[in-house]
């Protein structure tokens, strides 16, 4: 995984702060290969408090406060299917690809 763990960290302790404590946050994508480098960082969020019409705001929030404490990234975040959402082929290749941070 290349993430610093300052920056796993970082990106936990966000993400309970904006989403609350039972969020879980996994890494998925090119920063799970070590043989590879650059890429984004992908993160794929598992909030069970957070109802899908406020995922856009909570996602904009998370962002502004991980460019804060982590530095200008490119970073993606998709968030697990809500209740009644259809889970589409990004969720599903983020389920098997993914490692909890």
């Amino acid at each position: 995984m290349r993430l610093t763990p300052a920056q796993i960290d970082a990106i936990k302790i966000t993400a309970q702060e904006v989403l609350g404590v039972d969020a879980q946050v996994s890494l998925f994508g090119s920063r799970t290969d070590d043989s590879r480098r650059g890429g984004d960082i992908d993160l794929y969020i598992k909030a069970p408090e957070l109802h899908a019409p406020f995922q856009m705001d909570a996602k904009i929030k998370l962002l502004i406060k991980l460019k804060q404490r982590i530095g200008e990234q490119r970073i993606d975040i998709v968030f697990a299917p809500a209740a009644g959402q259809e889970a589409l082929a990004i969720h599903r290749s983020a389920e098997q690809t993914a490692v909890r941070l």
